[in-house]
């Protein structure tokens, strides 16, 4: 299979970007019912107030509506992110709320991974009613999602990554933060709640200080690392990790490609690890070659 899906791989991936997504996604429902494999019970953890069997996820951008989810435990996935949900549809291709939510809506609780949702804004949506569109997300996705992640990765409008937009930030994280004590009061359920940045867009330490206002479950860490520049990731990771010390988990994504990448995130302090572009370059094997690897080796992340 490994050897079919490289050849494939590299076939798709001169047509562009989503059709080698397509073909990966393909083979990973495939791949879900020939390649079946249990994650070693030793990997399981606890974050954020939820059990993970494994420390490998599927980041968002790669399910963007939920349609693989049933097919990523039996590929050694710890838990699953889709997304970014944004709350009406832009294209003809895109779902808004209601399509993602009757997608979710099929899968029996308790879910078999968590299942998180990346939650944005769209387009259109004028600066002061950023926090509208998040507001409406998490609503309607309260009940599917065993965690949301607030993607301040946004589209259009205000980078809220820089500094001349801190006060919208925090009128953002504000809002997000008041909502998630007030539907777990409401509705006799909490969610966990993410905050998504990118390293690459950011004054790193700033950033960190405006989310550490508030009382967010995990901070996830993502930015494009290209080859070569895995280094320099680890070490932004490593600070982060250091200056949250323990306050707040770390969930790192972005240059994860060997299960020897894994396995430095996690050992600089990384709570949990995602995996996207990878998928497409190496096969849907990739999480159960990490959990293999992570087994084998006498450290405790």
């Amino acid at each position: 299979m490994a050897a079919m899906y490289e050849l494939l791989a590299k076939v798709a991936q001169r047509f562009g970007p989503p059709k080698a997504r397509k073909l990966a996604a393909c083979f990973l429902k495939l791949a879900s019912l020939v390649a079946a494999k249990q994650t070693p019970p030793t990997l399981r953890r606890e974050v954020m107030g939820l059990s993970f069997p494994g420390p490998v996820g599927l980041a968002a951008g790669f399910d963007k509506h939920g349609e693989l989810y049933p097919s990523l435990p039996a590929l050694g996935f710890g838990f699953a992110e889709i997304g970014s949900v944004i709350p009406q549809p832009e294209t003809q291709r895109s779902h808004g709320l209601d399509a993602v939510t009757a997608i979710l809506s099929r899968y029996p609780r308790p879910h078999a991974i968590p299942l998180g949702v990346s939650i944005s804004m769209n387009r259109m949506t004028p600066p002061e009613r950023m926090a509208d569109d998040y507001l409406v997300c998490m609503q309607a996705l309260w009940q599917y999602a065993d965690y949301i992640t607030i993607n301040l990765g946004v589209r259009a409008g205000p980078d809220l990554h820089l500094p001349e937009h801190r006060a919208t930030l925090r009128s953002v994280l504000a809002a997000v933060s008041k909502a998630q004590t007030h539907m777990a009061g409401e509705r006799g359920l909490r969610r966990p709640l993410a905050v998504k940045v990118d390293q690459s867009r950011a004054d790193t330490d700033s950033l960190l200080a405006c989310v550490q206002e508030f009382a967010f479950d995990a901070l996830i860490l993502s930015g494009d690392v290209g080859k070569g520049e895995e280094r320099r990731a680890l070490a932004s990771l490593e600070r982060v990790a250091s200056a949250l010390n323990g306050r707040m988990p770390v969930i790192s994504v972005g240059g994860i490609r060997t299960p020897q990448d894994a396995a430095d995130r996690l050992c600089a302090g990384a709570a949990l690890v995602q995996v996207y572009s990878a998928i497409v370059e190496s096969g849907p094997l990739l999480p159960q070659r990490i959990n293999a690897y992570l087994s084998t080796l006498a450290v405790a992340f």
